[in-house]
C-alpha cells in the first residue's frame, strides 16, 4: 500500500494518544517526511491540521525528520492559514533551530524570518505569536537588523499582551541583554 493511502486510512484526531498512534505509524512504515509534507499539501483543512500536529510530534522527538524535505515543508508553512497549522509549524521550525541551527541554508533561513516575522505582527493567535519570537530569536544572528527589529515589535506589543507572550518575550529580551552585555 502506497503512503498516501495509508496516511488517508489513519484515523486521526487531536488527542494526544491519536497523535502518538499515527506517529508510531508513520514511524514504524518509515513514510518519508517528502509523503506526509505531500499528503498535507493535498489534504483538505482538517486533514492538514491533523497531520501538521502529528508531525510536530514526531519533530519533537526526531527533529531531523524534515532535513531532507526543509525547501517544501517552508513553502507549505507560507501558505497556511489556519492558526493551529501556524502554530505548529513555527514550533516544528524551533525545535529544528534549537537541534540543529546550520541544518538551513541563508535563503531558507531568510524565507523562515520573512514568515515568522508576518506572523508575529499579524493577527495571529497568541500561541504561534510566542513560537514566532522563539523562532526570531534563534535566528536573531543571521542580520544585524533581526535583534533591533525583534526588540522593537516586542517594547511595541508587550503591554497590549497575553501572560504567555509577555512571559516569552521578557525571557527574549533577557537573553539579548545579556549577549549585549558579554
Amino acid at each position: 500500500m502506497n503512503s498516501l493511502k495509508i496516511l488517508s486510512n489513519l484515523n486521526v484526531n487531536l488527542s494526544i494518544n491519536s497523535r502518538k498512534i499515527a506517529k508510531n505509524t508513520i514511524l514504524d512504515l518509515n513514510i518519508s517526511a517528502q509523503d506526509v509534507l505531500n499528503f498535507i499539501k493535498i489534504s483538505d483543512e482538517r486533514n492538514q491540521v491533523l497531520f501538521i500536529c502529528v508531525l510536530d510530534y514526531i519533530i519533537e522527538e526526531f527533529p531531523d525528520y524534515l532535513n531532507e524535505s526543509l525547501n517544501d515543508f517552508i513553502l507549505l508553512q507560507e501558505n497556511f492559514k489556519n492558526e493551529t497549522c501556524k502554530r505548529s509549524s513555527s514550533r516544528i521550525v524551533f525545535h529544528i533551530l534549537k537541534h540543529n541551527l546550520e541544518i538551513f541554508d541563508k535563503k531558507q533561513k531568510n524565507q523562515l524570518i520573512d514568515i515568522h516575522f508576518d506572523w508575529l505582527i499579524s493577527n495571529s493567535f497568541v500561541a504561534t505569536r510566542v513560537n514566532c519570537l522563539s523562532v526570531i530569536f534563534e535566528l536573531r544572528n543571521e542580520a544585524e537588523w533581526i535583534k533591533t527589529e525583534l526588540i522593537e515589535i516586542i517594547e511595541q506589543q508587550i503591554i497590549l499582551q497575553e501572560p504567555s507572550f509577555v512571559s516569552r518575550a521578557k525571557k527574549i529580551l533577557a537573553k539579548i541583554h545579556k549577549e549585549a552585555n558579554r
